[in-house]
């Protein structure tokens, strides 16, 4: 057997470096069936190998974690957000390399004219730079969350790096150093390098209300980022919803294979069955059910949220048939075909 390179994403879920995001969503949900921790209770390896699983669906389902993990490898969370080295975050200096020199200007230019041409504001002259703004906006960022953590609730710490008005120059990217009848200057802003931004980062409290879906935005007030005078903007976080190595989500209904021998199908009988909430449920196998047919348990999906019903969960009938019988067992199965006129082989 091969051996997988822990630190390597892609190798730890088995799937190529330029795997669509369908592909990887698929060999997690088939790891995550193998190793989680319900499954393998006791087992730390199996644990710890099920850590770096979802640590790396993490990285490679979110496509700016995974080009800044394609860009820079292991050190991916300690590069410059916005680009490579050098990078100023997607904010250009309308003053190339020269960002520690000062500008000069002669009598009958207006020195904030010429930052608006560099900034693209003229036209003719546009340099393909981001306008720098003086205002704060909302921004979005996106949390995973388990199907648990949707069932019951929680409360996660997450860290975001906002981006805020640099209060040095006020999002201008220029300080003016001296304005005369005849001499303007001025020197790209030491505090945010020319961009108008400077980064900050965010350790947030999210609440994750029970009942909560996949796509649900929750609005953070206040905790965005910040203009020139303090004043900030919202952060909106939307959940994602992790893949769930048992249960399968529609709305807020809730869907898993339930396996019954053979022999109970065809004279019914009872199961049980351990639900998100932890609790076991009974759940009764009427006489000839069939493999695919569907028990729902009333009220035993999702709890209501917004507007929401609570929604139902549903066993789909997976019939198993034993591969070994014992010569008792097969003769007693012979009696019952000839008794129903099967056709079977007799030996």
């Amino acid at each position: 057997m091969p051996t997988v390179n822990e630190k390597d994403y892609y190798e730890i879920l088995g799937v190529a470096r330029n795997a669509t995001a369908d592909e990887i969503k698929k060999a997690y949900r088939r790891l995550a069936r193998k190793y989680h921790p319900d499954l393998n209770p006791g087992n730390k390896e199996a644990e710890e190998r099920f850590k770096r699983i979802q640590e790396a669906y993490d990285v490679l389902s979110d496509p700016e974690k995974r080009a800044r993990y394609d860009q820079f490898g292991d050190a991916w969370q300690q590069a410059p957000f916005g680009g490579g080295p050098g990078d100023s975050g997607g904010y250009s200096s309308p003053f190339g390399d020269f960002q520690s020199e000062s500008f000069r200007f002669s009598e009958g230019i207006n020195l904030e004219d010429i930052f608006r041409m560099f900034r693209g504001g003229d036209a003719g002259f546009g340099f393909g730079f981001r306008s720098p703004t003086a205002t704060a906006e909302d921004i979005e960022f996106a949390l995973d969350m388990t199907l648990e953590e949707a069932y019951r609730g929680a409360t996660k710490q997450a860290r975001f790096v906002v981006e805020d008005v640099c209060p040095e120059c006020g999002g201008s990217g220029h300080k003016r150093t001296s304005q005369g009848r005849f001499d303007l200057s001025a020197t790209v802003c030491p505090r945010c390098r020319g961009t108008g931004h400077i980064a900050s980062p965010r350790n947030v409290q999210v609440n994750i209300p029970p009942g909560a879906w996949d796509g649900l935005r929750l609005r953070l007030q206040g905790m965005g980022p910040a203009d020139a005078k303090g004043r900030r903007a919202d952060l909106y976080i939307t959940l994602r919803q992790l893949p769930h190595p048992r249960f399968e989500r529609d709305g807020q209904d809730l869907y898993f294979d339930l396996e019954v021998p053979f022999t109970v199908a065809a004279l019914g009988g009872e199961a049980t069955v351990e639900m998100l909430d932890g609790q076991r449920r009974q759940i009764v196998i009427p006489p000839g059910v069939q493999s695919g047919q569907k028990l729902r348990l009333a009220g035993k999906g999702m709890p209501p949220l917004n507007g929401r019903k609570a929604g139902d969960a549903y066993a789909r009938v997976l019939i198993t048939v034993p591969r070994n019988l014992s010569e008792r067992e097969k003769s007693l199965l012979l009696e019952l075909a000839r008794l129903r006129g099967d056709a079977v082989r007799s030996k």
